[in-house]
């Protein structure tokens, strides 16, 4: 327990012993188990020096543990002022790489990473590293770590205004796990929309970004980009924008499951040429890789937004607009 606030092992063993006891001598301290004295005392003071401990007045030495609902917690406060100084420090340090990477080579705008380890320990630093929002293309396959570290962000959402903005792979939806995980995301405040996702990406706070190099034969890539501030940045952020433009905005029915909230544009005038094409339902539904009823649906908010009755005077409305 008190490792997270940095103390060792051995400081542990003997905070505990006190605990049990509420408060013992120093022969009683130095007798009780198997490690050597010096290390005891030495525990003993950093305890001491730390308010968990207090040595008492008199000829006995002995020693009695401080309320642990107060020295724990201003432990705690402590560590907490001391971590928010790190963050404050590390933003200024970023200021600083920017500045000092900005005429850099232009080969070092671009970092290739390769090795499952590495790829997976990367990943997780970005992530964690984010300080305003994740852009995210979803797509199989996926690293149990990975759905983790995505997982995680949730309670960074609630508490530290986190935006996390992801368009979801169609494909999900046939696997009722990866609904329930959208669902999950959605309901802790992230922004999900359904589309054909080209690849897997993540865009940190419009400053980085990260993809995979080659095409993925398993759960974790071998080999990953990095890229950072430049012309490939900003098409990578352009193309995330233009999919999440066109994507299908999703959130949950009272009944817990997922629907998606209307067409976007970008489906009705794909839609409106098809049709126009002279392809039925089944044809549509087969080429767009979606069931006939979820067809039906679209045409159905096709004749509503062109303020139609038929598909023929779609067709015409749609050509009036431009689409066709």
């Amino acid at each position: 327990m008190l490792e997270a606030l940095g103390f060792s092992s051995v400081e542990e063993q003997v905070y505990q012993l006190l605990v049990g006891r509420g408060r013992a001598s120093l022969t009683e301290i130095l007798a009780d188990g198997d490690i050597k004295p010096k290390r005891q005392l030495e525990a003993l003071d950093k305890l001491v020096a730390k308010g968990l401990v207090r040595r008492l007045a008199g000829p006995d030495q002995e020693f009695v543990v401080a309320p642990p609902e107060y020295a724990i917690e201003a432990l705690i406060a402590e560590h907490m002022s001391a971590l928010l100084a790190v963050r404050e420090a590390s933003a200024e340090l970023g200021v600083r790489v920017r500045r000092a990477t900005r005429d850099a080579d232009p080969t070092e705008l671009v970092e290739v990473v390769s090795g499952k380890g590495s790829v997976r320990q990367l990943f997780l630093q970005v992530i964690q590293s984010a300080r305003t929002e994740i852009a995210v293309f979803d797509r199989p396959p996926y690293a149990s770590n990975v759905d983790e570290a995505m997982s995680g962000q949730a309670e960074r959402l609630r508490t530290d205004g986190l935006h996390l903005r992801t368009v979801f792979d169609r494909s999900l939806l046939d696997e009722p796990d990866h609904v329930r995980r959208i669902l999950q995301g959605v309901a802790a405040g992230e922004q999900a929309r359904l589309a054909r996702v080209p690849l897997k990406l993540a865009v940190i706070d419009g400053e980085w970004a990260m993809l995979p190099l080659l095409h993925a034969r398993g759960e974790i890539p071998e080999a990953v980009v990095i890229v950072r501030p430049s012309v490939l940045l900003d098409s990578l952020i352009a193309l995330f924008e233009s999919v999440w433009e066109h994507a299908v905005e999703v959130r949950p029915t009272l009944e817990g499951e997922l629907s998606t909230v209307g067409t976007s544009e970008g489906e009705l005038r794909q839609l409106a040429n098809l049709l126009a094409a002279g392809m039925t339902e089944t044809a549509i539904a087969r080429h767009l890789g979606l069931s006939q009823r979820t067809v039906r649906r679209r045409v159905k908010d096709l004749l509503e937004d062109l303020g139609v009755d038929s598909r023929f005077e779609a067709g015409v409305r749609a050509t009036q607009r431009g689409w066709l």
